[in-house]
């Protein structure tokens, strides 16, 4: 239920655009530290599903606003909830890249995403996803350097993210060949 409300609310949000941010930020503000997880995952999903449709100028404030949290709920203990927020961080890299400061919000963002990479298949399904957002839209941002523009900050992580990757990679040829059940 939560995925087609969330989809209709991404959809109600293409379509009234800024209108949509005023009504459902209350929503979000009441529950997203809520101590039951079906309110911190409705929360989450709510603003995942709004960060297209509205001015981006709309919704900067409040990325930046809410990204700390997000990178933070990356730890909540429920599957759901850092699944969403997974999904959520991937919206923001692939929508809204200008929110991301490299000396603020990069280096807690790739350690949780990369850090989501050893938790379950879905959450590390939507981890793999902002990465390659994160990646893909910072390579948009800053062209390789032979223009003279700034290297892409993304590539201080280069290597912790590609180890992270390949031990993905490792698992899954690992549970198909059936090694994870022998010992």
């Amino acid at each position: 239920m939560s995925m087609a409300a969330g989809t209709c609310l991404s959809l109600l949000a293409g379509a009234v655009q800024d209108s949509i941010v005023q009504p459902v930020i209350p929503f979000i503000e009441a529950n997203i530290k809520s101590e039951d997880w079906h309110h911190r995952e409705a929360a989450v999903m709510a603003f995942g599903s709004i960060l297209e449709g509205p001015d981006p100028a709309v919704l900067t404030p409040l990325v930046n606003q809410a990204l700390p949290l997000l990178i933070t709920m990356m730890n909540d203990s429920n599957v759901q909830v850092k699944d969403t927020t997974a999904w959520t961080l991937g919206r923001i890299c692939d929508t809204l890249i200008e929110t991301i400061k490299p000396d603020i919000h990069l280096h807690p963002l790739v350690e949780a995403l990369v850090s989501g990479l050893r938790d379950s298949p879905r959450i590390v399904t939507n981890c793999c996803w902002a990465l390659m957002n994160l990646a893909e839209q910072l390579g948009l941002v800053y062209e390789p350097e032979s223009d003279g523009n700034q290297p892409n900050p993304l590539s201080n992580y280069y290597q912790p993210v590609l180890a992270a990757l390949l031990q993905v990679t490792e698992r899954c040829v690992a549970f198909f060949r059936g090694d994870i059940f022998s010992g």
